[in-house]
């Protein structure tokens, strides 16, 4: 996905921002586990992997991102990239509203994940792009692990060696 999102040529720069302490979720790899395995996963692409989140003792917020992200890119305009697949949540996120005056959201269309354009509130500003992006998702990722089935047409290798080595979401 986010090769093709630098295809694109609508981006200068591309952030990207594993969770830190995501207050909707319980991730089962620690924070400093995701970081690690987001800059093996993308060694070899031209992006910037931020640990701002995972420093915060706090909860992560995606306002407090985006504050973070303006305070190191004063001059930029933001956007916030999310799948498809996830917008139906995105009202629930802590302060939207302060959010959505500070970017814009790029929707990428996921696989068989259609915008239901119905949950997006009225007030964020949003356009949408269609990727040819294989569909796979971190679930699949971590339920294939923990039967022991193979993720190496998943996941670049090295961070399929992290996983196992580290014994990541029930590795043997």
């Amino acid at each position: 996905m986010i090769s093709e999102i630098l295809k694109s040529g609508k981006f200068s720069k591309l952030v990207i921002v594993p969770a830190g302490k995501p207050w909707q979720k319980s991730p089962s790899a620690s924070a400093n586990n995701r970081l690690e395995m987001t800059k093996l996963a993308l060694s070899e692409i031209d992006v910037e992997v931020s640990d701002c989140e995972v420093k915060r003792d706090t909860p992560s917020y995606a306002i407090d991102t985006v504050r973070d992200l303006h305070s190191l890119y004063p001059e930029s305009s933001l956007t916030w990239i999310i799948g498809s697949d996830a917008i139906a949540g995105l009202s629930t996120w802590n302060r939207i509203d302060e959010m959505a005056s500070e970017v814009d959201f790029l929707i990428v269309l996921r696989p068989g994940h259609a915008v239901d354009q119905s949950a997006i509130p009225h007030f964020i500003k949003w356009t949408s792009i269609e990727i040819h992006a294989r569909d796979i998702s971190a679930t699949q990722v971590r339920e294939k692990v923990s039967v022991g089935s193979d993720i190496s047409n998943l996941v670049p290798p090295s961070v399929a060696a992290y996983i196992y080595e580290k014994k990541l979401y029930g590795a043997a």
